[in-house]
């Protein structure tokens, strides 16, 4: 049985800076069109499709609350659980089977139609939604942080959006490759 997508946004094609603090280096890198998730991953998604919870989760519980303290490896495993309850093909190969003895070792299939987490310049892109700045609009309209969010989780949808549609732009995110109505070597679905 095909389960019901996440609630998707369409971000057009563009370039965005990518910076290394660290090296005091820039440089910029063109991204494909691409359909992003509206916002993070639900705890009820998450449940819904691996039948629990991220075994890092924290304390705070509820359907609408994003997924957190969720491990590289979890949101690696639950795009390809997604992709598999959706009909789509996984866009990770691993091998192992993740523990000590045996080390998982995942590679990106990029000809896979599949969920997958998004690059570093897909999410940076998407974030900024065609704005230059750190940031789209005030943060307080736009982020749960230490200043305004009591420091408890918040049920996702809550801010202001971007440009493109995105909501929470702070958060777990899964991408798909592929964007439906599109050539199939433009790449990048983001969730």
């Amino acid at each position: 049985m095909s389960g019901t997508g996440p609630e998707m946004v369409e971000v057009p094609p563009g370039r965005v800076t990518l910076t290394d603090r660290r090296t005091r280096r820039s440089w910029q890198v063109d991204v494909a069109p691409c359909l992003l998730g509206a916002f993070p991953v639900t705890q009820e998604l998450y449940a819904e499709v691996t039948g629990g919870r991220p075994a890092s989760s924290g304390a705070a519980r509820g359907g609408r609350l994003p997924v957190e303290g969720v491990s590289w490896w979890d949101a690696v495993r639950f795009c390809n659980a997604l992709s598999v309850r959706d009909g789509h093909a996984p866009a990770y190969r691993l091998d192992g089977d993740g523990t000590g003895d045996s080390p998982e070792r995942i590679a990106w299939d990029e000809s896979a139609d599949g969920y997958r987490l998004p690059t570093e310049a897909e999410w940076e892109h998407a974030c900024r939604a065609g704005t230059t700045g750190p940031h789209y609009a005030p943060l307080d309209e736009i982020a749960w942080y230490r200043a305004n969010s009591e420091e408890r989780l918040h049920e996702v949808g809550g801010r202001r959006p971007n440009a493109w549609g995105r909501v929470d732009d702070v958060g777990f995110r899964v991408a798909r490759s592929g964007v439906p109505g599109r050539a199939s070597s433009d790449q990048g679905v983001m969730y």
